[in-house]
C-alpha cells in the first residue's frame, strides 16, 4: 500500500511499506568477506546480484503464498563522492517478466515512504491495474538506504511526559518540538556519517547502481507518495537513464516545511467552506442558520475558546486542534463531523472520541529480522536533510501562528516537527528539467500530498500532468483511467487532461 509522507507526533501519516536490509548467500566467514570484498566494486552487469526466493531468505515476509518475487543485496557507497570509502547494503528484489524473451526495461516500482519497506512491493503490482505491464516488464524495487531490509540505523523513542490536557496551543507545539528535539540529536549522534548521506538523491544514485547491476542502459519507474521524490531525483540526475516514468501523488520539488504544511491546510480549508455551506443547508437539521459568516464565527470562537479551557472526555482531548481537524474534514465525514461538532457549539459534550494509535515499533535491519514498522530517523533524514525551510521552534511556531491569523477556524492547525533542531544540512539537489517522458498524475482535493505540489513539480521537472478528480492519495492504480498508465509506458502516450477518481 503506498504511503503518504509527514508524521503527527508519533502517527504516520505515510502511505507505503517498509523493509531494512540483505542478506549475503549462506557462506563461511572467509567466503562472506570476499563476497562482500567482490560487491564492493564498481557495478557490473547481473554478477553481483545473487537472487533468492524473497520469502526463504527475509524473516516475516509478507505473503509466504508468493514464491515469484526474488531479493538479493546490493553494495554501494555510503558517500557517492568517496565511492573508495565506507560501503552499505541496500535490499533489491524483482518479480520477473511472464514473457521471458521480452526487451522491455525493467519497471521499477517506488512504492512510498519514507522510512517503510518496498522490496515486498512488486507482488502486489500483480493485484491492481498496473498487472498488465508485468507481462513485459521485470517489476523491480529496492528499499530506501536506511529503511526496510537495507541498512539503517534504528533509535527507539524514549518516554515523554504528557503534556497536561489544559496546555494551551504554543505549551503543546514546544512539547512535541522538544520531545523531536532530543529524539533527533540523540538518533543522529548514534551514526552521524550515515545519516547525513539519507537523501532522495542518494537514494536515485542507489537506484543507479541497481540498473547497473541489472545491467540495462535504462529503466521505467512508477512512482507513488514519496517515492516520486526519488523519481524527480533519479531524473535530475541519470535523465538519458530514463525510458519512462510515471509519478502520482508527487511531492513537492523543494522541502520547505512552512510552505508544505500551509499547502495541507490549504486543502482543508476548501472542506472547510464547503462544510459551511453544507450546513447552512441543512438548517433545519442542525439549527445553525442559514448565514454561512455566522457559523464561521460560531466555529472560530469555539476553537478559541477550547484553546483556552480544553475539555477531556475519557483519555481525549477536545481543544482548538480537535475542531479545526473535525470541520476540515472530506465530505464524505460531514455528516459525522457535524454529530460530534453540535453538541459541543450547545455547550454539550460528545459520548466518547476515537482513540489515537500508537506509532509502530522500529526494527533492526536485515533479511533475518523481523519485517515491519517504520524507521522513524530515516524517515526524519529524508524529510530534514535537504529542508530549506528552519528548525529552530521561534520560527517554527510564527510561521504556525501567522497561519493561524490568516485563517482563524482552520490556519495552523499542522505543525510538521519532524525537522527541530535537526543537526544536519545538505544542500539539496535541484529538481531539473528533462528530455525523457515524465508523466506526472495529482489528485484535485487530497490532504496528504496536495495537488499543488504536482504543479509545482511539473513546472520543474518539465512534464504532463493528468488531474485525477479525487481527494484518494496514490489512487490511479484502482481507477479504471489506469489504462493511461498502460498506454503511456507502451508506447509513451501522455496527457494533461482529467480522470474521474475514487466515488
Amino acid at each position: 500500500m503506498p504511503l503518504p509522507i509527514m508524521l503527527r507526533r508519533g502517527t504516520p501519516l505515510v502511505s507505503a511499506v517498509l523493509l531494512s536490509g540483505l542478506l549475503l548467500p549462506s557462506a563461511s566467514a572467509a567466503s562472506a568477506a570476499s563476497a562482500a570484498s567482490a560487491a564492493s566494486a564498481a557495478p557490473k552487469g547481473t554478477g553481483e546480484l545473487t537472487w533468492r526466493p524473497c520469502h526463504s531468505v527475509a524473516k516475516d515476509w509478507p505473503d509466504p503464498d508468493d514464491t515469484r518475487t526474488e531479493c538479493a543485496r546490493l553494495r554501494v557507497p555510503l558517500d557517492y563522492s568517496k565511492p573508495e570509502g565506507r560501503k552499505i547494503s541496500i535490499a533489491v528484489s524483482r518479480l520477473k517478466a511472464e514473457h521471458a524473451a521480452s526487451k522491455a526495461p525493467p519497471l521499477v516500482y517506488g512504492s512510498g515512504g519514507p522510512g517503510l519497506v518496498k522490496v515486498s512491493a512488486p507482488a502486489g503490482v500483480l493485484k491492481t491495474g498496473l498487472r498488465p505491464l508485468a507481462a513485459d516488464h521485470d517489476i523491480v524495487s529496492m528499499d530506501d538506504r536506511g529503511a526496510g531490509y537495507s541498512e539503517k540505523v534504528d533509535c527507539d523513542t524514549e518516554p515523554v511526559d504528557d503534556t497536561p490536557p489544559t496546555a494551551g496551543p504554543k505549551e503543546r507545539a514546544k512539547a512535541e518540538f522538544d520531545d523531536q528535539s532530543a529524539y533527533n540529536k540523540r538518533c543522529v549522534a548514534k551514526d552521524p556519517e550515515f545519516v547525513r548521506q539519507l537523501t532522495p538523491a542518494n537514494a536515485a544514485r542507489d537506484l543507479d547502481a541497481f540498473r547497473q547491476a541489472l545491467g540495462v542502459p535504462q529503466i521505467d519507474y512508477y512512482g507513488v507518495s514519496f517515492s516520486t521524490a526519488v523519481g524527480l531525483a533519479y531524473r535530475s540526475l541519470f535523465d538519458d537513464r530514463v525510458h519512462r516514468m510515471w509519478l502520482d501523488s508527487v511531492m513537492p520539488p523543494v522541502f520547505d516545511h512552512s510552505t508544505m504544511d500551509g499547502d495541507v491546510e490549504a486543502t482543508g480549508d476548501r472542506d472547510f467552506d464547503g462544510f459551511v455551506r453544507w450546513l447552512a443547508r441543512h438548517d433545519a437539521e442542525f439549527h445553525l442558520g442559514t448565514d454561512k459568516a455566522a457559523i464561521v464565527r460560531r466555529v472560530t470562537a469555539l476553537r478559541d475558546e477550547l484553546d483556552r479551557e480544553p475539555r477531556v472526555v475519557g483519555e481525549e482531548v477536545m481543544n482548538g486542534d480537535w475542531v479545526a481537524d473535525l470541520v476540515t474534514d472530506v465530505p464524505s465525514a460531514w455528516a459525522t463531523s457535524a454529530a460530534d461538532l453540535i453538541p459541543v457549539l450547545e455547550g454539550e459534550k460528545p459520548a466518547a472520541l476515537p482513540r489515537t494509535e500508537a506509532a509502530p515499533k522500529r526494527r533492526p535491519f536485515g533479511f533475518e529480522s523481523p519485517h515491519g514498522g517504520l524507521n522513524a530517523l530515516q524517515y526524519d533524514a529524508m524529510l530534514c536533510n535537504t529542508a530549506t525551510s528552519a528548525t529552530g521552534f521561534s520560527e517554527m511556531w510564527e510561521a504556525l501562528h501567522a497561519r493561524r491569523a490568516a485563517a482563524p477556524a482552520t490556519g495552523g492547525r499542522y505543525f510538521t516537527s519532524e525537522c527541530a533542531d535537526w543537526p544536519v544540512r545538505v544542500p539539496p539537489t535541484p529538481v531539473t528539467r528533462g528530455d525523457s517522458p515524465l508523466q506526472l498524475s495529482g489528485h484535485l482535493t487530497e490532504g496528504i500530498t496536495p495537488y499543488v505540489w504536482a504543479q509545482r513539480a511539473k513546472k520543474a521537472a518539465g512534464a504532463s500532468l493528468l488531474t485525477v478528480e479525487d481527494d484518494a492519495h496514490s489512487s490511479l492504480s484502482g481507477l479504471p483511467c489506469v489504462t493511461k498508465v498502460l498506454a503511456f509506458f507502451r508506447d509513451g502516450t501522455t496527457t494533461n487532461g482529467t480522470c474521474p477518481g475514487v466515488q
